[in-house]
This record gives C-alpha cells, sequence and structure tokens, in this order.
C-alpha cells in the first residue's frame, strides 16, 4: 500500500509508531513482573524435575524454572503490549507525518 499524504500528496511519509512502542515497553514490564511473582511456581517445578540429578539439578533446575518464568511473562506481555499500541497507533493518534508539508494525520478506515 503507497501512502501519500492527504495534505500535498507527497510519498515521503514517517510513522511516529508511538502507542506500539509504549505499549510494548509497558507490556514487558508488566509480563516480566507477572513473571517474577510466578518464580516461586517455576523454581518448584524446576526443582522438582531437578530431583533427578541430585542436589545440584535441584539448584539449578529451580534457577532455571525462576528465570523461564521470568523471560516467558516479559515476552508474552511486550508482544500483547505492542499488539494493542499498534492498534492504538492505526485508530486514534495520528501515526504519521509527512516529511514535505508537516501535515500529521491517520488512517481512514473504510
Amino acid at each position: 500500500m503507497i501512502l501519500l499524504c492527504p495534505n500535498c500528496q507527497s510519498r515521503d511519509i514517517h510513522t511516529f509508531n508511538l502507542g506500539k512502542k509504549a505499549g510494548g515497553t509497558i507490556g514487558t514490564a508488566a509480563g516480566a513482573i507477572t513473571g517474577a511473582t510466578a518464580v516461586a511456581n517455576g523454581a518448584r517445578a524446576g526443582a522438582t524435575i531437578g530431583v533427578v540429578a541430585g542436589p545440584p539439578g535441584v539448584i539449578l533446575g529451580g534457577i532455571a524454572g525462576a528465570v523461564l518464568g521470568g523471560l516467558v511473562g516479559g515476552v508474552a506481555g511486550g508482544k500483547a503490549g505492542a499488539a494493542l499500541g499498534d492498534m492504538i497507533d492505526e485508530s486514534i493518534l495520528d501515526n504519521y507525518e509527512c516529511q514535505s508539508c508537516g501535515h500529521t494525520f491517520s488512517l481512514e478506515k473504510p
């Protein structure tokens, strides 16, 4: 899709994506916090699985479970936040700026 400025018909358009960036950042932080609260469950599960390898397995399994809980939460939260931010960019914010005339605009939905 070729994007044209509705004011001057220029093709030199810049995309801000502020909602997507903010949503991704906030979602990642929220997901990591949620994942961190699940650390105890992840550590417990990892320690249970690590019992097979003895005491070192319990320790390493607990650490691995805790780290994976935080990472998975952060990634999931980041993706969800970015998707929500993208919807906000496209429907609410003036997400585009013409580099030729400085006009900001959003895409009109049919």
